[in-house]
């Protein structure tokens, strides 16, 4: 049981942890099947992120009165909470139910950054070994990238990759754990899961030359779509997260250093603790009217798919009357057709009866004629009318 390992993936949104985690899945990692779906222009080959996880973890930051989008640290004692023991029980089950035979899985939601102690207890609960990858990607390039995708601003977006970044790091510390940059996974991820392999003391249940062709279709350089150099100097928030980042990259980590960046970054939110708290409500709302906006667009999609529907359905019901139309007036032509023919045919048949009428007549008067011409010929041979002509032949001599 204790040699199972279970890899935590943790890392801001848009820093790349969905296609880390399929080339973890790829080289025998198991995901689960209940995945989310792949979404067009944000995650075009899928998130691999469990849809109860992305539950769970929703419910959980939920109870604290927290959403991903969220930069305020998450409140004292939070996990000694009610609400998140019965949540633990529901997490337990689901990684019983999900790898119940397997010896790597991987679970992969950005939301673990800030819920990672309660997915380290019910791990070692369920008798698996937890492993921290830290997932990182240049923070000036995922403002660009959340900007584009949500309703945040640069500085929102700053402050919530700090807040992920700090609450992972800091509470991964007593656990394996290894940092890999997605820029350096895009450009030789062979060189980094070697090193991951080796820092985690893990061997991969497919080796990385048997999945090399599968992860090679997967490692695509042109996902990537923000390559934007740093360009915040001029604020604060974004200026701590670049130097974050460069020291995240190191190995080996610095905590006494990064301890000191959190508590600069804490320091920052504390001062200006009234603009942070209205611009966190301020995100609140962008998100509830984009939530809104969302739904009311998918009802729209459905409409408009309906209406497309009807609109195809009509074109067809129109083809078919069309061609039954066709067949109607190929059937009224051959009608009037018919119905010339069998008005010659009448016309035939009248002038034939007309003709044997007149032949029957002929041969009435025929029969008449030779009636009487029989009459006659009877008449000519009585012996007094043989006298007669013979006496009227002599009075003529």
């Amino acid at each position: 049981m204790a040699d199972k390992s279970l890899i935590l993936v943790t890392g801001m949104h848009r820093s790349g942890t969905s296609v880390l985690t399929r080339v973890f899945n790829l080289l025998g990692a198991r995901v689960g099947q209940d995945l989310l779906e792949a979404q067009s222009g944000v995650n075009a080959r899928g998130f691999w992120e469990h849809q109860e996880l992305v539950a769970i973890n929703e419910a959980l930051l939920d109870a604290l009165g927290r959403h991903w989008y969220d930069f305020q640290p998450l409140p004292d004692d939070c996990w000694n909470h009610k609400a998140v023991g019965e949540l633990q029980t529901r997490a337990r089950k689901f990684l019983s139910a999900t790898f119940p035979d397997a010896d790597m899985a991987a679970l992969k939601d950005p939301r673990l950054c800030l819920t990672l102690p309660f997915w380290q207890e019910a791990a070692r609960a369920c008798g698996w070994r937890p492993l921290v990858v830290l997932a990182l990607r240049a923070p000036w390039e995922v403002s660009a990238s959340l900007c584009r995708r949500d309703p945040l601003d640069p500085v929102s977006a700053a402050l919530l990759w700090l807040r992920y970044s700090a609450d992972s790091e800091k509470n991964s510390r007593k656990l394996p754990r290894v940092a890999l940059d997605y820029g350096a996974l895009m450009n030789d991820w062979r060189t980094e899961v070697t090193r991951l392999g080796k820092a985690l003391d893990m061997v991969w249940p497919v080796p990385p030359g048997e999945a090399a062709t599968r992860i090679d279709a997967e490692i695509d350089p042109g996902l990537r779509h923000q390559h934007s150099g740093f360009q915040g100097e001029s604020m604060p928030a974004a200026s701590l997260a670049a130097r974050a980042y460069h020291m995240l990259l190191q190995e080996p980590l610095d905590t006494r250093g990064l301890d000191l960046v959190w508590e600069e970054y804490e320091s920052l939110l504390s001062s200006c603790s009234a603009m942070g708290f209205g611009l966190s409500g301020c995100n609140r709302r962008l998100f509830s009217v984009n939530n809104d906006l969302q739904a009311l667009g998918k009802d729209h999609g459905k409409a408009l798919e309906t209406i497309v529907d009807k609109d195809e359905k009509l074109a067809s019901l129109s083809r078919e009357l069309e061609y039954s139309r066709t067949i109607v007036e190929e059937r009224d032509a051959q009608l009037q057709k018919l119905a010339a023919e069998l008005e010659h045919a009448g016309a035939v048949v009248e002038e034939r009866d007309r003709q044997l009428q007149e032949l029957n007549q002929l041969v009435e008067k025929m029969e008449r004629m030779q009636q009487e011409l029989d009459r006659l010929r009877k008449v000519r041979l009585h012996p007094s009318v043989k006298l007669a002509v013979r006496l009227f032949s002599l009075e003529k001599e």
